[in-house]
């Protein structure tokens, strides 16, 4: 048998609300047989319905929430569709029982004992007559409020015994008792859902068998979560485990395929409300032409976006090594992780453990001094005698065949927490910095004095600046009971003269309209442990100030 080929086309379409019940309709569901899913919230669905002949009138269930321009509908060359429409139908639902009064309308028509006004009698239910849709109003002058209807207009419940057919208060029963096996205990509620309409033509002789129609869009209310547990209990190498939280919140899903995207997703009408949709027209275009929010970014939405941090000249042939990997595959700038048969009930979450593989890794030390002068402003100096923190971190190699997302990443070693932190976005075969604890028993010192100063040294926009010569101070003491690799980071505004050590300096392209350019040093220096072998070294710079 030939499998038949999809034809995707754009639909033109006409909104409407209709209650009409047409036995000619055949009721369908659509069912997701793949979600691919973002991290920020946003989901695209391939939902699918059979029909059950190749020519006829279809009701689909539900009509999507999709997003601007994303709802296509595909379906073989051996048919056709027309008159696809967004519309409501009135339906039914059953639902229980809850109260004396609704177990009152679901055995109408049954035979059952009432408890009327304390006394009990056998009798058979014929109806509730339903108040009257038309509004009640009674004759009065402007501005003069009604008063209410009448408090049990409409609450009659009409009963049959041997005398007779009889109306009586609903609320006069105070109990009811009948068979369970013999009567209602549910009652049909109507209720208006929003469908797909269509009528499929046959063009052409059609495989036996349903006929496959495929509902395309993107909707928001599902996301990947993603995290990371490095465990250091070996001194060569790390555990590198990976997880997913799936966050439902959208449909129900049943033995449905899902992709976990990584990557940063471009959606620019996410927002917006599909014009194949019953939202009204208004809504849809103030929702267009709102404007973007724009902002920095705090740590929540970065994770649940993508960043990329990693070292670029680290990436090396190495053989990736997973122990339980979910198969998956890149295509562009994106990572599409595949899970098969996934069951997930709308408003649940899922726990789906993505790979596992052991990388290697190195301990980092890391010491970042700021810039303290700020020159630009009159009277501003130098600050000095602060004690900077120093950060034990990780040098991780991505040797597992994949990319790390931007997502958290707990650090454990022999069962004990050592910390938590950002993992950013790591291609495959490069290598990203994860940051441990605070490293307590390194003690550091950096302090920076003004050794010279040349009054009214230069002129800028017509106002005098003194040229100061600063001269700062490094000292760092190693308290742990091994050598630890310290990068030193120190950032200046000025001209470097001289400093010790033979740092890397760069200079830095923030600032190039200023006064003082803005430069980077880099010292990487091994720490040996114990009060005797504490380093110290100096730098100077020079520094145009407001006189």
């Amino acid at each position: 048998m030939k499998t038949a080929v999809q034809v995707t086309v754009v639909l033109s379409f006409v909104a409407c609300v209709c209650f009409a019940d047409d036995p000619a309709v055949v009721d369908l569901t659509a069912k997701p047989v793949k979600v691919a899913m973002f991290k920020n919230g946003v989901g695209l669905v391939s939902a699918q319905v059979e029909l059950p002949e190749a020519s006829g009138h279809y009701r689909v269930r539900p009509l999507p929430d999709a997003t601007l321009g994303s709802f296509w509908i595909s379906w073989p060359q051996t048919i056709t569709l027309i008159d696809v429409r967004a519309t409501q139908s009135e339906t039914t639902r059953k639902v229980p029982a809850a109260t004396v009064q609704e177990l009152l309308e679901a055995n109408i028509g049954n035979t059952v004992d009432l408890k009327i006004q304390d006394v009990w009698q056998r009798v058979t239910i014929r109806g509730l007559p339903k108040r009257s849709d038309e509004p009640f109003i009674l004759p009065r002058e402007e501005k003069i409020i009604p008063p209410p209807p009448p408090p049990n207009r409409g609450e009659l419940l009409l009963i049959e015994d041997p005398m007779g057919v009889r109306g009586i208060p609903r609320d006069w029963v105070q109990e009811i008792r009948f068979d369970a096996n013999k009567s209602g205990m549910e009652l049909e509620r109507p209720m208006l859902e929003n469908v797909i309409e269509f009528t499929a033509e046959s063009v052409k002789e059609a495989p036996s068998g349903h006929i496959p129609v495929i509902l395309t869009y993107l909707a928001k209310g599902i996301a990947w979560s993603p995290s990371y547990v490095v465990d250091l209990s070996k001194e060569d190498k790390a555990t590198f485990s990976a997880k997913s939280v799936i966050v439902n919140d959208l449909l129900p899903l049943e033995n449905t395929d899902v992709e976990l995207i990584s990557g940063y997703p471009h959606i620019q009408f996410e927002n917006v409300a599909s014009t194949f949709s019953l939202a009204s027209l208004q809504q849809i275009l103030e929702a267009a032409r709102a404007p973007k929010k724009t902002g920095r970014a705090d740590i929540v939405s970065n994770v649940m976006t993508q960043v990329a941090r990693f070292d670029i000249g680290d990436i090396a042939q190495t053989p990736s090594m997973p122990v339980a990997p979910v198969e998956g595959e890149g295509a562009e700038d994106l990572y599409f992780y595949e899970l098969k048969g996934i069951t997930l009930k709308k408003g649940e979450r899922g726990y789906q453990p993505v790979f596992s593989g052991e990388v290697s890794y190195e301990h980092v030390y890391t010491w970042d001094i700021p810039n303290y002068i700020m020159p630009e402003t009159p009277g501003s100096q130098p600050e000095g005698g602060d004690r900077q923190v120093v950060w034990h971190s990780i040098k991780l190699q991505n040797s597992t065949g994949k990319p790390w997302t931007t997502a958290p990443a707990l650090t454990m070693k022999d069962g004990h927490i050592l910390g938590q932190d950002t993992i950013y976005y790591t291609p495959d075969r490069a290598s990203t910095e994860l940051k441990i604890t605070q490293a307590v028993a390194v003690d550091t010192e950096q302090t920076e004095n003004e050794t010279a100063r040349e009054r009214n040294a230069a002129s800028f926009n017509r106002n005098s600046y003194d040229l100061v010569t600063v001269k700062g101070e490094l000292a760092v003491t190693n308290y742990k009971d091994k050598p630890i690799a310290l990068k030193i980071t120190k950032t200046l505004i000025g001209e470097v003269q001289q400093a010790d050590r033979e740092p890397v300096i760069t200079k830095l392209a923030r600032g190039l309209r200023s006064i003082n350019s803005q430069s980077q040093l880099v010292w990487t220096v091994e720490v040996k442990p114990g009060k005797d072998n504490a380093l110290k070294w100096s730098y100077t710079f020079t520094v145009y100030v407001r006189s």
